[in-house]
């Protein structure tokens, strides 16, 4: 399935790229299973609940997965390589999180979404 088609429908796919592939994959398998790697595509299961635009010169875009183990935040950067932080909870997944500026700003769209409260 290509990039576009999974982020229509929401379901758990990454473009892994060289310098990040080991960390991402390592953060999925954390709270999800990985059901195929293709290229330099790979499957997990798992569901996008948030879907962030990029910001600054840095982040490209973001996206958060609920998976059947807890959650994960993926990020596509412009400059520097690519990450992903999980957790059992959204709280610990944004505390995971290596960019903290990332963080506030997924923390801002769970936020809007009733998925968190302001408090965190």
């Amino acid at each position: 399935m290509e990039k576009i088609e999974a982020a229509r429908r929401g379901k758990g796919l990454i473009v892994l790229e060289g310098d990040s592939a080991e960390q991402v994959k390592q953060a999925i398998q954390k709270v999800s299973t990985i059901s195929a790697v293709e290229g330099n595509q790979v499957s997990f299961e798992g569901q996008r609940i948030v879907e962030g635009h990029g910001f600054g010169r840095d982040v490209n875009c973001y996206d958060i997965y609920e998976c059947p183990d807890g959650y994960l935040l993926h990020t596509y950067m412009n400059t520097g390589p690519n990450w992903a932080a999980a957790g059992k909870t959204l709280q610990a997944m944004l505390n995971a999180a290596p960019d903290l500026t990332v963080a506030k700003r997924a923390h801002g769209e769970l936020v809007k979404k009733n998925l968190v409260s302001m408090k965190h």
